[in-house]
């Protein structure tokens, strides 16, 4: 990877400390249509689909239309409580910078993605952003890595991923690409037990990462 062009970032936990909101935002509507809650660790086992799907099989599909709109409604209304993780916007700044091409591939639909990346100005940053939506195989798969090369036409050998799961590293792996691990707590540190890969605690020790890995991108 000396000589990597595109990097894809995974959006939720990588770029930014979404997951309570989305925890908070299914549990709102649990609670509105069903009268109960679930744990995180509960919303987590129905992850890898978009949210629309997840809601159709934690709920069901009788009146799906009204739960999303709710769904979309609190997460858009709840946002400020999410944050990006310090360091985010003056990474990608200086990839760009550096004449890189940068991505998103994530599991999220399209509606969450474009609502997160919006609220935090960082749209426009991105050459591709590759969603749930988007796919037909979702994470681990590598479908989402392969459209993100295709799209801009570059290959696997000159793409590194950036992901805080191992389905972000299995679909790095299956696709041929680089893979960097970004460990900022002890749960995603944890997660990476007895993976070989390379990992990085910070978005400081992750941008100093990819500067030793090519020299355009400088170090923090």
């Amino acid at each position: 990877m000396a000589d990597y062009s595109l990097i894809l970032f995974d959006l939720d936990g990588t770029l930014a400390d979404t997951h309570q909101l989305i925890f908070d935002s299914f549990n709102f509507i649990l609670r509105k249509y069903t009268g109960a809650e679930k744990s995180p660790k509960e919303i987590l086992s129905y992850f890898g689909p978009t949210e629309e799907v997840c809601i159709r099989n934690i709920i069901g599909t009788e009146g799906f239309d009204d739960m999303w709109a709710d769904f979309i409604d609190y997460y858009r209304s709840h946002l400020e409580e999410s944050s990006l993780f310090h360091g985010v916007r003056e990474l990608l700044v200086s990839l760009k910078n550096a004449g890189k091409r940068i991505g998103v591939f994530t599991a999220k639909g399209s509606t969450t993605t474009e609502l997160t990346l919006e609220y935090y100005g960082l749209w426009n940053l991105f050459d591709i952003v590759v969603t749930g939506s988007l796919v037909r195989n979702h994470k681990p798969h590598p479908e989402g890595v392969h459209l993100a090369l295709e799209k801009l036409g570059v290959p696997a050998s000159e793409t590194i991923v950036v992901g805080d799961s191992p389905s972000d590293y299995k679909a790095a792996t299956s696709a041929g690409t680089g893979f960097i691990a970004v460990t900022y707590d002890s749960v995603s540190r944890s997660k990476f037990d007895g993976i070989d890969c390379q990992k990085a605690e910070s978005v400081a020790a992750l941008k100093s990462l990819l500067a030793s890995l090519n020299t355009d991108v400088s170090p923090l």
